[in-house]
């Protein structure tokens, strides 16, 4: 499994091209961003997304690994290996944590942003 900064310039685009989409689902969860305000373990938080976003971790951990998501595959003694190095990616996560600001501070896109008139 290779680290996001192993990935440069037209790669490094299509790796965040492809991974973005099961990050949004992650971070948008709010239980996540509980668990981080209350400063859980890393392990802790890596339970909660493992157990709640199966497919968003094994599309992102396929990415990772340059295997289509359909051929993929791992099992009990590879996946811990594969899940402490991604806790141990500081890019990659200083990336979530970026992220899942911008995700945090964005209201719902079905909120009611109108001022009503008095």
């Amino acid at each position: 499994m290779r680290k996001l900064s192993e990935y440069k310039n037209e790669e490094a685009l299509d790796v965040l091209a492809d991974i973005i989409d099961p990050v949004v689902e992650i971070l948008a969860d709010k239980g996540i961003s509980k668990l981080r305000n209350m400063k859980v373990p890393k392990l802790k938080l890596a339970q909660y997304i493992i157990k709640n976003h199966k497919e968003s971790v094994l599309r992102i951990l396929a990415r990772l690994n340059d295997t289509p998501y359909e051929e993929f595959e791992c099992n009990i003694f590879t996946l811990p290996m594969q899940i402490l190095e991604l806790l141990n990616d500081e890019e990659l996560l200083n990336f979530f944590n970026s992220q899942g600001q911008m995700v945090e501070t964005s209201g719902s896109v079905t909120d009611n942003t109108q001022v009503e008139k008095a």
